[in-house]
């Protein structure tokens, strides 16, 4: 029983994963990688660069939003 409970508020302080805060730059590559995709014209090499700037920017702020949660944890320990 007291295991159950234990189990029980371990899963409720499991964090599920948030989607991205509406971010004007992520918007704004994500939608010239599909634009670039559309475009027959488009070289590979312009379509794998901006692929690969996107990827950047999403790994960038996953970081950013991993140090927050981070630094959060410090300020609670007080």
């Amino acid at each position: 029983m007291i295991e159950e409970r234990a189990s029980m508020e371990n899963r409720s302080t499991l964090r599920r994963a948030k989607s991205y805060p509406a971010n004007k730059t992520l918007d704004d590559l994500r939608q010239k990688v599909h634009d670039l995709l559309n475009d027959r014209r488009a070289g590979r090499l312009e379509l794998l660069r901006a692929e690969w700037v996107y990827d950047l920017a999403l790994l960038t702020n996953d970081f950013r939003r991993w140090m927050q949660r981070l630094d959060q944890s410090f300020d609670r320990s007080h």
